[in-house]
């Protein structure tokens, strides 16, 4: 209804005053959030800097067999005939300068400056220092999962009661493991100790026999190139193609011509320990050793499982039945000849740095995952589609070293030279899957498909050359011992310091101590049980049906990279030498899990799931799910349930 004039105008007034009002109000509002911002000073503005850098040098390009020279020098300015040597001038460093880059001038220098002096210059040589690393890592895990939303009549075994059966396995795996890393030291003399222990350890490892298994026990040559479960080979496997099917591509629950699908998935994890050493620490192109020299490379792998599974499926079902497991090695020298400087003589300068005691590059890297994963699942499917995941663990441990050090052009030590390499890979698996399915089955049963991987690597850039001890290099340590800076004319005269013009000289007063090690052990119980029924199992079509209990991977991977350059060595005592491989594996036939139906079931273990323990459900769509109940409840009693 339309209104009249006057109150047409009586109803703008009041609109009109009301929006004023309002706007009055809110601005009272506002000037009270303004005066409390005020209070607070805000933040300056940043401060703009600008940084010009200029340098003197200018930055060439690449320089393909670069020098680079570890020694200082110093000039002075001697107030000495015009025509007196280097040698002969004295020197008293004024000014020490670092070289880096780049050669030195020719020596000897004689240079005269208006009749009255000549530069001299002197070498300060630097000394190694000693590394030594110690990493343990250590993954545990305990996901024994129990679903149920039905009582099928099945009597299930405690997955607590598979523990012990893994630590079998695990016992049997140490029982065929003859290659052990040396024992952490408690102080520095116990490292040679512990590693000359650990050498002699491996030349008297004997192969261990047990019914079973299979054992390769290989030393020398045929240690050497790539080997897998004790056979040689052109190429080394390729992790990524061996990887479970599970692993290689997403797992997706989409099921062929859009049928309905249910997915129980109790397995697919994976145990990972890799380890990467890679060390360039100290080396020369002649080492003189007036004691014992010790140079084993050892790798030792062995993997240990039990994937026996039953079932009682009718035809039509596909079970596949797989394990794979590998042990590869790769043990290699190259050689790697020292470069040429583009000098053509001899030594003329002597520059000698000492190390009281002993040079240590030690790193001790030992990783292991210990996973308990035995679930149990009674489940009836009523939907159309169910994906039940109580698995698909991953534990990793990983280390990547790189240990970059010295290089000089002798090296004289007056102790032993210990050089130790040893890689030490263990898997232990229990995957005895049970499965119950009541009715007819269409679908897929994956309780294999594992996988066991075991690979090592060892190179070494630089070959050695073994020789008996001259009387050159025996004077030259003596003078060395005695604290003179002197090197015998033979050591200057030999053919192999051809090239050099100054002569880096280390003398090491104890012992060189090149010890690399590395242990990995995987261990996984994966001893499901699965007792499942589907409403819709019987359709049309039929119910496609997945069930996954393994598809796990226990993956060690471990290198030893040792670069240098081919060295002449001369020893005064013993030497020993050996490359050693050894290759195992053990597949138990074991049942360790007992499970029946209703028939009954003789058991010594202890039994969780009484015949009253879960209510019987109800029929029909609107059926709830039944709880989960145990006597003895599991850590994780579910990781992921999606439905």
């Amino acid at each position: 209804m339309a209104f009249d004039d006057k109150s047409e105008i009586i109803a703008h007034f009041i609109g009109i005053f009301n929006t004023n009002s309002e706007a009055a109000r809110l601005r009272t509002d506002y000037d009270k959030f303004r005066a409390e911002v005020k209070k607070t000073d805000g933040p300056n503005d940043l401060m703009n800097v600008n940084v010009k850098v200029t340098s003197p040098y200018a930055e060439t390009g690449f320089q393909p067999g670069l020098n680079i020279n570890n020694y200082s020098y110093s000039a002075q300015i001697n107030a000495a005939s015009p025509t007196q040597s280097l040698q002969d001038a004295g020197v008293k460093a004024l000014n020490i300068q670092k070289i880096a880059l780049g050669t030195l001038p020719d020596l000897p220098l004689e240079s005269q400056i208006g009749g009255f002096g000549v530069y001299s210059f002197t070498y300060f040589l630097h000394p190694p220092s000693s590394v030594a690393t110690i990493n343990i890592q250590q993954n545990l895990l305990v996901d024994d999962d129990v679903f149920a939303n039905i009582d099928l009549g099945v009597e299930f075994v405690n997955p607590a009661a598979f523990h012990a059966a893994v630590n079998a396995l695990a016992t049997t795996a140490e029982t065929l493991q003859i290659v052990q890393i040396p024992d952490l030291p408690e102080n520095g003399d116990a490292i040679a100790q512990n590693a000359l222990a650990t050498v002699e350890v491996l030349a008297n490892a004997t192969a261990p026999q047990m019914e079973s298994a299979t054992v390769d026990l290989m030393h020398g040559q045929d240690a050497v190139g790539i080997v897998e479960n004790g056979n040689s080979t052109d190429e080394v496997s390729n992790l990524k193609d061996a990887m479970p099917e599970a692993k290689q591509t997403p797992e997706s629950v989409e099921t062929q011509d859009d049928t309905p699908g249910h997915v129980v998935n109790t397995g697919g994890s994976a145990l990972v320990n890799q380890a990467v050493v890679t060390t360039n620490w100290l080396d020369a192109p002649v080492i003189a050793v007036m004691g014992d020299y010790v140079s084993v490379s050892a790798v030792g792998q062995v993997n240990v499982w039990n994937d026996t599974d039953t079932a009682n499926i009718a035809a039509g079902a596909v079970i596949s039945s797989t394990t794979h497991g590998l042990n590869s090695s790769l043990i290699t020298t190259v050689a790697n000849a020292v470069a040429e400087s583009g000098y053509t003589g001899g030594p003329e300068t002597v520059v000698v740095t000492r190390i009281e005691g002993n040079v240590v590059n030690v790193n001790y890297i030992q990783q292991y995952n210990f996973a308990y994963d035995n679930d149990v699942v009674s489940v009836t499917f009523s939907a159309t589609e169910t994906y039940l995941e109580l698995s698909d663990n991953t534990l990793i441990n990983m280390v990547d070293l790189v240990e970059l050090g010295f290089q000089y052009d002798l090296i004289v030590i007056g102790g032993n030279m210990i050089d130790l390499r040893v890689i030490s890979q263990t898997n232990v698996m229990l995957d005895t899957d049970s499965i119950h399915v009541e009715g007819s089955f269409s679908g897929n049963i994956d309780g294999s498909d594992n996988l066991l991987w075991n690979e090592a690597l060892i190179y070494q850039s630089g070959v050695n050359t073994i020789e008996d001890m001259t009387d050159s290099y025996t004077n030259t340590a003596m003078t060395l011992e005695s604290g003179s800076d002197s090197v015998d004319d033979g050591v200057l005269n030999d053919v192999a310091m051809d090239g050099t013009q100054v002569l880096r000289v280390l003398y090491i007063e104890g012992d060189l101590l090149d010890v690399q090690a590395i242990e990995q052990v995987n261990v996984l119980g994966d001893a499901d049980q699965v007792a499942l029924v589907s409403e819709t199992i019987q359709s049309e079509d039929g119910a496609n049906i997945e069930v996954i209990t393994g598809s796990n991977a226990l993956i060690n991977v471990a290198s030893i990279i040792d670069l240098g350059i081919d060295s002449t060595i001369y020893v005064g005592g013993d030497q020993y030498s050996d490359a050693m491989l050894y290759q195992a594996g053990f597949v138990s036939t074991e049942d360790p899990l007992v499970v029946s139906d209703t028939s009954g079931l003789a058991s010594e273990a202890v039994l969780f799931l009484a015949d009253n323990m879960i209510e019987s459900p109800q029929t029909g769509n609107d059926a709830d799910m039944a709880p989960v109940i145990s006597s003895e409840p599991p850590a994780d009693v579910m990781q992921s349930v999606l439905a």
